[in-house]
């Protein structure tokens, strides 16, 4: 491995003008191996974008060096300044978030974009969450789907949720329902459960054609842990929207969901409790706890996070 730095390295320096290192290379992690560090902080000192970039991995680390974050900064910085892809990227996060240094929005922008113009698809994201909260700039929905899309393009499960957003409530973007389920069936072919929970609500949307694939999608978003679709399945049955009532299925759902915390479904469960016979009301608790004991959702959360954005 150290070898294949040290030979990677040479030949990115010996090779190439300072100014042409490769955009898509990744920062190399700092070598444990003290004659081939000697040999990146030569690279470094004659001016080797990828081992200044190493370089601050060294002193953010403490590996062959003590830690230092200015001395870290101050490497990042040069190799960003040559044009190194992933120096760039990571100078605009370290502004971004404040790490060892005061955060500063506007040199994040600054580092961030010229990463995302170039292709990082971790920078387009930044990016995009920069104009949609407004850090440093104004709110600026067109440039958040702007980024999103670049990045959800290069297979991003977190922009293509995003994006799917956008299109759902028409932020930045034309409202167009059919693209945000194509972007959301993407993010969901992730497993992703926010995906998988708004891929069922654009379904249950399109009553009664797409009840089928609603009650399929919130079941698959049950299973991820998400207790709004515990919820809304519960609703559904309550209701009858995809079919007749069945106030048993509702219990069933509302009691699931109110063991995953959900607040909406408790209150629900409570207040239906009192419709139902003792018979009814024993078989939901049974499967319900037949499905609690067969499912082990990787993600558990109350209502209010699941609506989070």
């Amino acid at each position: 491995m150290n070898r294949n730095i040290l030979a990677w390295l040479f030949a990115a320096f010996s090779c190439l003008p300072i100014f042409a290192q490769s955009a898509a290379t990744a920062i190399d992690p700092c070598p444990r191996d003290p004659s081939t560090f000697a040999r990146v902080s030569e690279l470094a000192d004659r001016g080797s974008a990828a081992a200044q970039a190493t370089m601050f991995d060294c002193y953010e680390q403490g590996r062959n060096v003590s830690a230092d974050g200015k001395e870290a900064i101050h490497w990042l910085t040069l190799s960003a300044q040559q044009g190194f892809v992933s120096a760039e990227y990571e100078l605009g996060r370290t502004y971004l978030y404040g790490r060892g240094i005061p955060a500063d929005y506007n040199q994040a922008i600054v580092w961030e974009k010229k990463a995302a113009e170039a292709g990082h698809v971790d920078a387009q994201t930044d990016l995009a969450l920069i104009y949609e909260r407004g850090f440093g700039v104004s709110p600026d929905p067109q440039q958040a789907a702007f980024w999103n899309r670049k990045a959800a393009e290069q297979g991003s499960a977190s922009a293509q949720l995003h994006l799917a957003d956008a299109l759902r409530d028409g932020r930045g973007v034309e409202r167009n329902s059919d693209e945000a389920l194509k972007w959301y069936l993407r993010a969901a072919g992730h497993g992703l459960p926010e995906a998988e929970l708004r891929v069922a609500e654009l379904y249950e949307e399109r009553q009664p054609k797409g009840c089928r694939s609603a009650i399929e999608w919130y079941q698959k978003a049950a299973r991820s842990g998400l207790a709004q679709a515990m919820y809304r399945l519960g609703q559904i049955y309550q209701r009858g929207s995809c079919g007749r009532v069945n106030l048993e299925s509702a219990l069933t759902w509302f009691q699931i969901g109110a063991k995953h915390g959900s607040q909406d479904s408790r209150a629900a469960a409570a207040a239906l409790e009192s419709k139902l016979s003792s018979t009814q009301k024993l078989r939901a608790s049974q499967a319900a706890e037949r499905w609690l004991n067969q499912t082990s959702p990787s993600v558990k959360d109350e209502d209010e996070e699941s609506e989070k954005h």
